[in-house]
């Protein structure tokens, strides 16, 4: 079965909102590094440079974990669960400073709700599926010696 067929909704939401932070991210680099310029911004400062490359970086994390949501790879769950993870530490970190646990509670809704959606069990279940559906497909790619097509013989 073709693991598009299977993939959640919430996983389809997830992986357009990665890219299309990728997209902001991106051009906030290159508009930092001063490559495209949209508006008057007056730069101040040696730091402006690597703040740019770094918001670059990020930005091709960003559609990668996209990609791989929308394709349904293991490793982007695992990593949506970790950076879940320090949105809660975050959360905390946020309720410290503002003393406010309003402003604690809001900054920990996404993320609490992302660690919930990622580890709910038919989450987990669907990218095994989708995992498991690709090595099918391809035999020679597990090592099995008794799906995988035999050298020619001379």
């Amino acid at each position: 079965m073709d693991s598009v067929n299977k993939r959640p909704f919430g996983v389809l939401v997830l992986g357009a909102l990665a890219v299309a932070i990728a997209i902001v991210r991106g051009l906030l680099g290159l508009q930092l590094l001063g490559v495209a310029v949209f508006g008057d911004i007056q730069f101040e400062g040696g730091g402006v440079f690597w703040t740019g490359l770094l918001t670059l970086v990020v930005a091709i994390i960003y559609l990668a974990v996209g990609w791989a949501l929308w394709s349904m790879r293991p490793w982007a769950l695992i990593f949506t669960m970790i950076m879940a993870v320090f949105g809660l530490v975050d959360a905390m970190f946020v309720l410290i400073a503002t003393g406010s646990i309003a402003y604690g509670l809001a900054a920990a809704a996404i993320p609490a709700f992302l660690l919930w959606y990622t580890s709910r069990e038919d989450i987990r279940d669907a990218f095994a599926d989708a995992e498991s559906g690709r090595y099918d497909s391809n035999p020679q790619a597990t090592g099995d010696s008794d799906t995988a097509t035999p050298p020619p013989t001379s």
